[in-house]
């Protein structure tokens, strides 16, 4: 269970001291929960578009930073200079 806070106090975005801290009720990992939904999901639908390991990596970091989901894969398809052709399909 969350702790309670203040309400003015967001768990949205945590510094750099709180990322490398273990807290109890943060579960990064399997559980991890998105606004595009949880991480097994959208890890599972970038390997099927054809995303590399180290793109998938650069949008789960990011992802953890507060940034959408198509951001994220815009901006590693940027820093890495491959966009897989799957993902460019409308859906």
């Amino acid at each position: 269970m969350v702790p309670d806070l203040p309400r003015n106090l967001s768990t949205r975005f945590l510094s750099a001291q709180e990322m490398g801290r273990s807290l109890p009720h943060r579960a990064w990992g399997p559980s991890e929960l998105f606004a595009e939904g949880q991480w097994p999901m959208i890890r599972a639908t970038l390997e099927r578009e054809g995303w590399s390991q180290s793109q998938i990596d650069q949008v789960h970091d990011q992802l953890r930073q507060g940034w959408s989901l198509g951001l994220a894969k815009r901006n590693a398809a940027a820093l890495t200079g491959h966009c897989p052709l799957a993902a460019r399909r409308p859906r």
